[in-house]
């Protein structure tokens, strides 16, 4: 491995992909984002997203014309329980001395603890819990993919949006200013409504989540569906927890995550702790470790 120069964290998940570049040192030189890269979007796209945000980066840092042979790129990816996906990922390596593969969760879990043992739970467009422990055990809670799981993500709340859409529409809830707010994205006739799901992806349900958010302390079907987030991500917990009940469990993912926050349950909630760092540091700590 001595040719290589440059490592790099990649953080790919359904609505858009961050890197991050650093020597061999680890310290970082710079970031940079390109659009989505989970897997069950498409490998192609993945790596078109990803090597736009790479080239990005090396342009930031006056290198107009990387060479992919002397970097190393260690990737947390959703999608990658998929072994079809993941393997057609690796095959489509465009030159990369190295890569090492890993979920968007266990990145995630590794910049949360700095590298140490520990667990995340890990809620943006979708959602898994991780823990590592201190025998090398690894588990995994959720994350199944969306439609069917997913649970406490913004996805999780987007269906239960167009769910409340349809419930308004058709007389089953009464329209309310929540109502009204969702229809303006989805529309409010039933040839609309229906436009709208035959596009709805992981991604475009989530979209709806901080609407739900903004009407959590307004609307009671909005606060419902918030608490019902919140439980779930204890849950998560719960399980992650079922053979150490001292694990150390961070809470990640931004912006989404925070304002979940006052709805999680209260004693579950202070057993945890905020992230130290992101997937992207994380990447780059399992790429760092593989070449050393």
């Amino acid at each position: 491995m001595s040719q290589i120069e440059y490592l790099i964290g990649v953080d790919g998940g359904g609505t858009g992909t961050r890197i991050c570049i650093a020597g061999l040192d680890g310290i970082e030189k710079v970031r940079a984002e390109a659009g989505a890269s989970a897997l069950g979007q498409g490998v192609d796209k993945a790596w078109t997203n990803i090597l736009q945000a790479i080239r990005d980066g090396f342009a930031a840092i006056g290198v107009a014309s990387p060479d992919f042979s002397r970097c190393a790129v260690g990737l947390g990816l959703s999608g990658v329980h998929n072994r079809a996906w993941a393997d057609e990922f690796q095959q489509k390596n465009p030159g990369f001395a190295k890569i090492i593969v890993e979920t968007d969760g266990f990145s995630t879990l590794l910049g949360a603890h700095k590298g140490e043992f520990g667990a995340i739970i890990a809620i943006g467009t979708g959602s898994i819990g991780e823990a590592w422990l201190a025998d090398g055990t690894r588990l995994e809670v959720g994350g199944w993919g969306f439609p069917t799981s997913d649970e406490g993500s913004g996805a999780f709340l987007g269906l239960k949006a167009i769910n409340h859409v349809q419930r308004v529409f058709d007389g089953r809830q009464p329209l309310t200013d929540f109502g009204r707010k969702l229809m303006s994205v989805t529309g409010d006739s039933k040839e609309a409504i229906f436009a709208w799901m035959g596009k709805m992806k992981q991604g475009e349900c989530a979209s709806l989540s901080p609407i739900v958010v903004e009407f959590g302390e307004r609307d009671p079907v909005a606060k419902d569906f918030l608490l019902d987030a919140g439980r779930e991500i204890e849950i998560i917990g719960k399980a992650l927890r079922r053979d150490a009940a001292t694990l150390p469990i961070a809470i990640c993912g931004g912006g989404l995550s925070e304002a979940l926050r006052p709805y999680i349950p209260v004693d579950f909630l202070a057993s945890t702790s905020r992230p130290q760092s992101d997937s992207c540091a994380g990447a780059l700590i399992l790429i760092r470790r593989a070449v050393a």
